[in-house]
């Protein structure tokens, strides 16, 4: 049971909190004082989207929480185990759900103080509480959703599950299957062109090593070319750079003048400086020899040269004609051709074992889907049994509900396999029937027919049911799906639209009955419903300051009955619809459920 809801900033929500009986509460107040707010918050606690609309003005987030209490063997306790979500091993645990949405839209969700996704929120809450509004009655009326109405009774749903991941399975591999047919069909078409590429570049051998030498040589035999005009320049002056004759030629006519003087061989003379001269000249004639041999030393062979400067040209030429400006790129354009090659010679083979693949899928889901079909017939029966039995009670006395099934038809796509051997072909033809019959929901779909009164014939529900039927169907599954479940909170939201007078005592009498095996909330607007409440709630609109407030409080016994008095007159208490209101109260705890 959920003990309390907390909500805050939410809509014309400043703030409250409601404490519930675990058995029937019954919510009831003026169109537009906020009831759907509190619909609204509950659904943001089962992880539904959050928009920062929804926040009250003046408020920097809304906030929402719910305490429950729940027994040791609910649905929802091995997910909170999972995740480390309970706190104490008791019988009756305590679980606290928090949701939070910012300005920016931004959410935060908490379960027993713990951050959690919304997709865990959301599982968790889906075990904890069950809404049932007005939405339901529109899907009630569309047939798509009524094999899910008929779902619900099956005995076991593991065969609905285990198809739906056969299915799946089966669906990814024909769509895998069909792209990497289309890319087949596309290569092979190619498949001339791609070989040309690929043996011209095969045949050339690129690797990045290969293209990193032929480079750097090309460039140091450049450098060389520059280098050795430097060299060459530098001995032509030292051979010829004094009137056409060698530096050392100059040094030398220096040194026989300075020989011919005393004063060299005065002390104090130019020794030292003739020394140096006679060194000078020496270095002159090496550097010139050096010079000579650097000049005419070749680092590669003319030939050999040659033969890189043809392979750099042939990098070059195949980067312009593949359109890439990299060894990289030109390498990567080198594994791609060889990779679709290669994918056009295995793929026959490929396709065969997903065809096998599919085929043996496709047995095993015929198998689940041919129980699931057995099982859904047998669902039908008690599903149509019980919820006739209900609308019975519900003052439908001669209505009566028919389950027509109707077999569906999936598209397959055309795989064009007359190309492959036959295996391949049979393999695929023994798979379409299958394909073609079931879904992963899966063979069937089907409707509720509706025949409202004797000697009527069975017609669609949405060409025959008024709204207040609809409702009284809606509560009819409700009521024969609880039986023997170990469900949830109970939450409807005006169930009784569309009703009134006697139907609507025998709604809140089924609403009463539904309470004393699930907690119910009921949010109505009528009395004949809100006299069976264990707790009635009254929701109201204030003015505070410039804003609008919307409240809620528990009544008292005497507020209670003024409330059922003023729903039955019209807004007004007056003295005789408040003995009316009395009266109604005591038949409903005379019928002591």
């Amino acid at each position: 049971m959920i003990t309390q809801l907390s909500i805050r900033g939410l809509a014309i929500i400043e703030e409250l909190h409601i404490e519930f009986s675990p058995q029937l509460n019954v919510i009831t107040g003026e169109t537009g004082a906020g009831k759907s707010i509190l619909i609204k918050a509950l659904h943001l606690l089962l992880g539904a989207k959050a928009d920062p609309d929804v926040i009250r003005r003046g408020f920097e987030r809304a906030h929402v929480a719910a305490n429950f209490l729940l027994p040791r063997d609910h649905g929802s306790v091995l997910l909170l185990e999972e995740h480390g979500l309970l706190h104490e091993d008791q019988d009756l645990i305590e679980l606290i759900l928090r949701r939070e949405i910012n300005q920016k839209g931004r959410s935060h969700a908490w379960v027993n103080d713990q951050p959690v996704t919304l997709a865990l929120l959301k599982d968790i809450g889906q075990t904890l509480i069950d809404i049932y509004g007005q939405h339901e009655n529109h899907r009630m009326l569309d047939p798509s959703t009524h094999i899910e109405y008929i779902d619900q009774f099956l005995k076991d749903g593991g065969s609905k599950v285990q198809l739906g991941q056969i299915m799946g399975a089966i669906q990814s591999l024909v769509q895998t299957l069909r792209k990497r047919l289309e890319q087949y069909l596309n290569k092979r078409r190619e498949q001339d062109f791609l070989q040309f590429r690929f043996n011209e570049l095969a045949q050339f051998e690129p690797s990045a090593e290969d293209f990193s030498k032929v480079t750097q040589v090309c460039q140091d035999a450049s450098l060389y070319v520059s280098e050795q005009k430097i060299l060459q320049q530098a001995q032509r002056v030292c051979d010829e750079g004094y009137q056409g004759r060698a530096l050392s030629s100059a040094l030398s006519e220096v040194l026989r003048l300075l020989e011919q003087s005393k004063w060299l061989k005065l002390e104090g003379g130019f020794q030292d400086q003739v020394a140096e001269i006679r060194a000078l000249s020496r270095s002159l004639d090496e550097l010139s020899y050096v010079l000579g041999r650097a000049s005419g030393r070749h680092l590669i062979e003319e030939d050999e040269l040659e033969n890189y400067q043809e392979r750099l040209a042939g990098y070059q030429a195949l980067q312009r004609k593949l359109g890439v400006r990299s060894i990289e790129e030109l390498l990567s354009e080198y594994e791609r051709l060889q990779r679709e090659l290669s994918f056009v010679q295995v793929a026959p083979e490929e396709f065969m074992q997903m065809v096998v693949e599919i085929q043996q899928k496709c047995k095993e889901a015929d198998r689940i889907a041919r129980k699931l079909s057995e099982d859904r017939k047998k669902a039908a029966q008690k599903a149509v049994t019980s919820v006739v039995k209900e609308l019975h009670d519900l003052n439908m006395k001669g209505a009566q509900i028919d389950f027509e099934f109707q077999a569906i038809k999936q598209s397959v796509p055309d795989l064009d396999l007359q190309d492959f051997s036959k295996k391949v072909e049979e393999a695929w033809n023994a798979s379409v029937d299958v394909l073609t019959e079931t879904s992963r929901t899966g063979r069937e779909k089907g409707q509720f027919l509706l025949a409202a009164n004797p000697g009527e014939g069975f017609k669609a529900l949405a060409k025959v049911a008024s709204g207040g039927e609809i409702s009284r169907i809606m509560l009819g599954f409700k009521r024969a799906l609880a039986m023997g479940a170990n469900t949830c909170v109970m939450v409807f939201d005006e169930i009784d639209t569309g009703i009134s007078g006697h139907t609507a005592h025998i709604v809140g009498k089924k609403l009463k009955e539904l309470s004393t095996s699930f907690q119910v909330v009921c949010i109505s607007h009528l009395p004949q419903v809100a006299v069976y409440g264990d707790a009635h709630f009254k929701v109201e609109k204030a003015q505070k300051g410039k804003s609008t407030e919307s409240r809620i409080f528990k009544l008292t016994q005497i507020q209670s009955e003024e409330e059922i008095a003023r729903l039955l007159s019209g807004d007004q208490v007056t003295s005789s619809s408040l003995v009316h209101a009395k009266q109604l109260i005591q038949s409903a705890r005379a019928l002591n459920i």
